[in-house]
């Protein structure tokens, strides 16, 4: 969006997530992930080559948070990203498995972390902070019918069932230590 005008852009992504501080991440259709640093997100413009930066490994789904970006792979296996930073979209670049199997993963813009399993029931992950950003433990949330896709910010919880309807549902983070 530049001047209030969609503008298209270099790069073929199936996903993409424009989470972090000011970075934007994604995965192709080959499971590639990448992300953009802050700098050349704020700068870039259309014509301008793109510096995505590749990650290890392969997922079909990637989003990032203020400290952290998290991923779910084709055998929906939940992994995160630790030591991400507005200038270094590709963190500690080693992924770190975390128990538990999400069909999707979201992260929100205060590093709250949701996701979707494949029978359509929705967890929050708990006890993620910016020392300790992979969390303590999964809590499934009561979400009438089974969902597909979750989206988190500003204290809103967005869910998009199974049948394509759309709750919204107001959450109080409780893994924030304040």
């Amino acid at each position: 969006m530049v001047g209030g005008n969609w503008q298209q852009t270099q790069g073929l992504l199936k996903q993409i997530d424009a989470g972090g501080d000011e970075f934007i991440a994604g995965v192709n259709m080959n499971g590639n992930t990448y992300c953009l640093n802050r700098d050349p997100t704020m700068t870039v413009h259309s014509t301008d080559p793109i510096p995505w930066n590749l990650l290890p490994g392969a997922l079909k789904y990637y989003s990032c948070g203020p400290y952290s970006c998290w991923g779910v792979n084709s055998a929906d296996q939940i992994y995160v990203m630790k030591g991400v930073t507005p200038s270094s979209c590709m963190g500690s670049n080693t992924w770190q498995n975390i128990p538990g199997a999400l069909s999707m993963i979201e992260v929100s813009t205060d590093g709250s972390v949701y996701g979707v399993n494949d029978a359509g029931n929705v967890y929050r992950r708990d006890g993620t902070t910016a020392s300790n950003p992979a969390g303590t433990v999964w809590i499934q949330l009561n979400i009438s019918g089974k969902s597909k896709h979750v989206s988190y910010d500003l204290g809103v919880l967005w869910v998009i069932r199974q049948d394509n309807s759309i709750q919204a549902c107001h959450q109080t983070p409780q893994n924030k230590k304040k």
